[in-house]
């Protein structure tokens, strides 16, 4: 990569249902874990830390048994792909959800 691109890496994810139940309780947990969160529609999420810049955002697509997440990191994030990978565990623990392996 060049430096150049407007996203510097994207991975994507499948997740259940864990600590949290619904997409309200997951929309809770992660404000009072300093997230900031949207909600563009019923059933989707997107969050960011409230360092700011923020260099990763988590889309959450919600279903009845859990749904999709993608981590979108700009440009000026530093992690390389393995290193996001690495540490999604803590991401599961603070948004109360289990990733599918």
């Amino acid at each position: 990569m060049s430096g150049d691109e407007p996203i510097k890496s994207a991975l994507a994810f499948r997740w259940t249902w864990d600590v949290v139940k619904s997409t309200d309780e997951l929309e809770r947990r992660l404000k009072e874990q300093l997230f900031y969160v949207l909600r563009p529609r019923d059933d989707i999420l997107v969050a960011t830390s409230l360092t700011n810049p923020s260099m990763i955002i988590f889309v959450l697509m919600c279903r009845e048994d859990g749904g999709d997440l993608v981590v979108i990191q700009n440009p000026g994030g530093w992690y390389d792909e393995e290193h996001i990978i690495e540490h999604m565990p803590l991401f599961e623990k603070t948004a109360g959800i289990r990733l599918v392996r």
